[in-house]
């Protein structure tokens, strides 16, 4: 008769919950809070998220230099090929005392050769500074946006931290067990070598027990797999070498359970960094509305220049002057009006995009806290479900002692024990999701 007694405690106990790791016991303990920490200080996505606050910095710096003069330099050079002569006629310049100016006809030739002329001039805007400070405005909530979308983007890193985790301890306690069931088979195999040597069990019913081995070892190696891919994901997702052994712990990875579900609505709205954003980008149409109706002021500019020709008779070699310039397109072609009014359309779009975001945060926090509580009251049900099993298998233990059962009965209710403790590790597994999830619905960093 096949004596499963010594391994019997085994299974049941693999088959439960198990907190500790299911191997690489030596390397380095990394808690749930250290991985988040790492990941905020070393993720990929969210280092470029951060440097595009920097990109917008730089691009604000650069609007906020044309508020002060700007010097530039112009050069000129030009090679005379044919001389040119010009004719002054008596009297054209008028007259000095009664006299003409010229006295005669007066020719002048120019110069053959090589001519420079260079210049330096400073403009400084006036009437531009309101439209220089209206887009430096708007930069500065661009900057602002960045930095909400990299709180989003840290949010939809942390929450991909705890999945990964979550599911790594979810692993690696499915894989204690399957090494349980590993276990349980192996001897089973051996005491039925054994009984089919001494012909007190048939042939068919060893090769029963060598496939339920098989097929335990090919789940194991299957969950070894998982595991694995997990562990690089998460090293991935930490910004270090996906090869980084570490191995993981439940303490204080437990999620939190309880939320108010009366003021969690008002309260993500709040703290969400998409509606943070989506306020922002109101605010950057409404400066833009104000930077288009810029369009209809003159654009005026302290100017001052000094310029210098060398190698020319005609003109004179040197030039000194401080003005203002003053230009004014008054009339566009209806082109100012319909920038202003495509500007007021899109603060329109940002206005509704606001409103949108605000409902859809109500119904996703709504839903959240709802499949949170469906997820909760699915572990009390696998629960009873795997002692159920566990039972099940004690009693076809103990009737297939007696021979009132077959061992494919045996075996049948060992796969429904398997089967309930996955999905018991599931039901939990789907408690930290569900729970991760509805903080990041609220908002929480």
């Amino acid at each position: 008769m096949v004596n499963l007694r010594p391994v019997m405690p085994t299974l049941l106990l693999g088959l439960g919950l198990v907190a500790g790791s299911a191997f690489a016991a030596d390397a380095p303990l990394l808690t749930l809070a250290d991985a988040i920490e790492m990941a905020k200080a070393q993720n990929y996505q969210l280092q470029n998220a951060d440097l595009q606050i920097d990109v917008v910095e730089e691009q604000k710096k650069a609007v906020e230099a044309k508020q002060y003069p700007q010097l530039s330099a112009h050069v000129h050079g030009l090679q005379n090929f044919v001389d040119n002569e010009y004719t002054f006629e008596k009297g054209s310049l008028g007259t000095v005392g009664g006299s003409p100016v010229p006295s005669s006809n007066v020719s002048i030739d120019t110069t053959n050769g090589f001519t420079t002329r260079y210049s330096l001039t400073a403009t400084q805007p006036l009437v531009g500074l309101y439209e220089i400070g209206l887009n430096v405005d708007k930069l500065k909530t661009q900057k602002e946006i960045a930095r909400q979308q990299s709180r989003q983007t840290e949010q939809s890193v942390t929450l991909q931290v705890k999945q990964l985790y979550y599911q790594i301890l979810s692993d690696e306690s499915a894989i204690a067990a399957t090494k349980s069931s590993v276990q349980f088979n192996e001897e089973l195999v051996k005491i039925l070598k054994d009984n089919v040597a001494q012909k007190t069990e048939l042939e068919y019913q060893l090769l029963n027990g060598e496939a339920q081995l098989a097929s335990a070892r090919h789940q194991l190696l299957t969950q070894q797999n998982d595991l694995l891919t997990t562990k690089q994901q998460l090293n991935a997702l930490l910004g270090r070498d996906i090869s980084t052994p570490f191995r993981v712990t439940p303490a204080n990875a437990k999620p939190a359970l309880t939320f108010d579900a009366e003021q969690a609505a008002d309260q993500a709205i709040e703290k969400r960094p998409e509606t943070q954003e989506a306020r922002l980008q109101v605010k950057a149409a409404e400066t833009e509305v104000d930077i288009q109706k810029s369009g209809y002021l003159p654009e005026v500019n302290l100017v001052a220049s000094y310029g210098r020709v060398n190698n020319t008779n005609l003109l004179p070699d040197e030039s000194l002057y401080v003005g203002f310039i003053a230009k004014w397109d008054f009339f566009t072609w209806g082109a100012d009006e319909s920038n202003v009014t495509g500007s007021r359309i899109a603060l329109r779009q940002a206005q509704n995009s606001l409103r949108d975001n605000e409902d859809q945060i109500r119904a996703q926090v709504s839903q959240s806290i709802r499949n949170l509580e469906v997820a909760r009251a699915l572990v009390p049900v696998t629960e009873m479900a795997k002692k159920a099993a566990e039972e099940e298998l004690r009693v076809s233990f103990n009737q297939y002692k007696a021979k009132t059962i077959l061992l494919s009965d045996l075996l049948n209710a060992q796969a429904q024990l398997q089967q309930a403790n996955d999905n018991y590790h599931q039901a939990l597994l789907g408690v930290w999701n569900a729970s991760a999830a509805l903080e990041q619905a609220l908002g929480d960093e």
